[in-house]
């Protein structure tokens, strides 16, 4: 059985969802003989690695003359001295030059990435580097500096649920509208998350809900915080209580509960309530995550403006 994010890779920028301008960009890259080196950075799920294979198809007409690594298998000075230099001098004949993708560049040590700034100056005319990062600040100064630096942002949950329907579709996957809405919340803007969650959940003989995929995931379903807000908001304190006690019973990790409750109140853009439940998060972070935390949230909650 196939993966399924390798079997919906986009292999065209007009297949590729989310970072509109990014990808315009890229677009316009691919008539540019004078492609710069490029460093691609943003949360995890967001369509960096997957841009980078397409323009490098776009691009190379040849294999022989792109190398894919990731940083996190191969982080240390030896790759750089070895396989990336080895390959920066290999000539090129038929290409505009050669390229190198290098995935979670952000993984290696400050001596690769010391080494790798002289490759890139060395081998700048026939050679070009794509960095892949998820944090922009592990990458070393000078090879910032040497990169035109693409920001990938979270993709909207709107356009991941379009994009997990079609593959439910397609798959014949049994999932309720509520467990693909759990589904995209719980990935929180990772597209490859939503995908891979999809998967864990694609053989399973029943027809999976948002518990389901709470139970799979191992985490609290956003639809039932948002009851919970909803009515606390709504000072109907019992109902909240209630289905809180259950969420609780279910051992889920207080951190991750707390978190599940930021995430969902960030789209009220109520400060007094994001304040609340940030002063919450703090404590849990430091140790104290008792059942009273949420209890002493919960009236807080009750007191703020709607």
């Amino acid at each position: 059985m196939s993966l399924l994010t390798e079997k919906y890779r986009p292999k065209e920028f007009s297949d590729v969802i989310g970072n509109v301008d990014v990808i315009h960009l890229l677009e316009g890259a691919i008539r540019n003989i004078d492609m710069p080196h490029l460093l691609f950075t943003g949360p995890p799920g967001t369509g960096k690695t997957t841009s980078a294979k397409i323009l490098a198809s776009k691009l190379i007409n040849n294999n022989e003359y792109v190398l894919e690594l990731n940083a996190s298998d191969e982080r240390g000075i030896d790759v750089v001295r070895s396989t990336i230099k080895n390959f920066s001098r290999k000539k090129s004949i038929g290409v505009p030059f050669k390229l190198i993708i290098l995935d979670e560049a952000d993984s290696m040590t400050i001596a690769a990435q010391q080494a790798m700034r002289r490759v890139m100056e060395i081998y700048s005319n026939d050679c070009r580097f794509i960095l892949i990062c998820n944090d922009f600040n592990k990458i070393f100064e000078p090879i910032q500096s040497r990169c035109a630096v693409l920001l990938f942002e979270k993709i909207k949950e709107e356009e991941i649920i379009s994009r997990v329907k079609e593959i439910v579709e397609k798959e014949k996957i049994k999932i309720t509208s509520k467990g693909i809405e759990t589904l995209v919340s719980l990935a929180n803007g990772d597209l490859r998350q939503s995908i891979n969650i999809l998967q864990s959940i694609q053989n399973l003989p029943f027809v999976s809900d948002e518990h389901t995929i709470s139970e799979v995931t191992g985490l609290p379903s956003p639809i039932i915080i948002k009851k919970i807000l909803k009515n606390l908001m709504d000072k109907n304190i019992d109902e909240a209580l209630k289905l809180f006690d259950e969420m609780w019973d279910n051992k889920y990790d207080p951190s991750d509960i707390i978190t599940s409750f930021f995430r969902v109140s960030k789209k009220t853009n109520n400060y007094n309530l994001l304040k609340a439940i940030g002063l919450t998060h703090l404590k849990i972070v430091e140790g104290i995550n008792s059942k009273i935390q949420f209890y002493g949230l919960f009236y807080d909650i009750l007191n703020v403006k709607k």
